[in-house]
């Protein structure tokens, strides 16, 4: 999933930088259409923070730490960055190990249990 290519579609320029909160590694600003992402993340890390910088981008949030707009961006990172056929393919090779399945997808492992707990709730519909 080419992440950037997303940002430009949604009209979001993306910056680094080291002048964020401590506590945080992105935020996105709709005033701006911009999304910051701490300079230095590993490669995992920065993939992750932008899908979910990207879920407040798609949705337009323009307040930051609510939890509740902090989960709907966490699934949506989780359903961008996660198919059901990668999903499968990884839990085939490794099988229900989150951390394997995180390392075989390129992806953090709250955006594995993230993903999980989505379709599991979908499992149980």
């Amino acid at each position: 999933m080419d992440l950037d290519k997303i940002a430009e579609l949604f009209g979001v320029r993306v910056a680094e930088t080291n002048d964020l909160d401590p506590e945080w590694n992105g935020m996105y600003l709709h005033h701006r259409r911009l999304i910051l992402i701490r300079k230095g993340l590993d490669h995992w890390k920065h993939r992750t923070i932008l899908a979910h910088e990207l879920g407040h981008a798609y949705y337009r949030d323009e307040v930051h730490g609510d939890p509740r707009l902090e989960k709907r961006a966490d699934q949506y990172a989780s359903r961008l960055l996660i198919s059901e056929d990668a999903y499968r393919a990884a839990e085939h090779l490794h099988g229900p190990h989150p951390g394997a399945i995180a390392h075989e997808l390129g992806v953090t492992l709250d955006v594995v249990k993230t993903w999980c707990d989505i379709y599991s709730r979908i499992l149980t519909r």
